[in-house]
């Protein structure tokens, strides 16, 4: 059984016990330093700050010095912090850059593009060379019966052929696939060159 809370968050109000209040000055004093820390190596800003405690005494935190930093608030006419940097020069520098990325990611684009075009040409060049090789996906239909046989012999033949390279170029002979010059399709004796 737990018998604490555990961390509570503290309420912002003032802590009305004068030792109380001197110990959350010194812990809280440290956190700010810390993070005042934190800022100036994360961001490399100048920066200052002072605080007094409740007797008087003050505390100060800055980067790179404390004239350094209160400096422009001494003389706030003769300090421009923006005086040496043309903003206008980095404002142009960051739109060639947007421009440059965009200008890449275009040609990148239509490289894409012609990439994918050339494999809808040679897609479609394929189809159509081998339209007639897949005769098994055209119809049928309207088709006399010598056309048919004509297509089974077509089949034949060029799965003669295609079987006959493998044989050739396994066994490590080169010829052009084919056994004879001629061959006889279908049941009539028609011969076929």
């Amino acid at each position: 059984m737990k018998l604490t809370k555990g961390k509570q968050k503290i309420e912002m109000k003032k802590v009305e016990a004068y030792a109380d209040r001197m110990v959350t000055f010194s812990k809280r004093k440290s956190g700010i330093f810390k993070n005042m820390n934190e800022i100036v190596s994360l961001c490399d800003v100048e920066i200052s700050f002072l605080i007094f405690s409740e007797a008087g005494k003050p505390y100060t935190f800055a980067y790179p010095s404390l004239k350094e930093a209160f400096g422009p608030f001494k003389n706030p006419l003769r300090h421009e912090p923006f005086a040496s940097i043309n903003m206008g020069s980095l404002v142009e520098a960051y739109k060639r850059q947007k421009i440059q990325d965009l200008m890449k990611r275009y040609v990148d684009l239509v490289e894409e593009l012609e990439i994918e075009n050339e494999k809808k040409c040679f897609l479609k060049k394929y189809e159509k060379e081998n339209k007639e090789k897949r005769w098994w996906i055209t119809p049928t239909e309207g088709l006399s019966v010598k056309e048919l046989k004509w297509r089974r012999c077509e089949a034949f033949v060029d799965l003669h052929v295609s079987l006959s390279d493998l044989a050739l170029k396994r066994s490590g002979n080169d010829g052009d696939g084919l056994s004879s010059s001629q061959e006889s399709c279908g049941g009539d004796g028609e011969t076929y060159a």
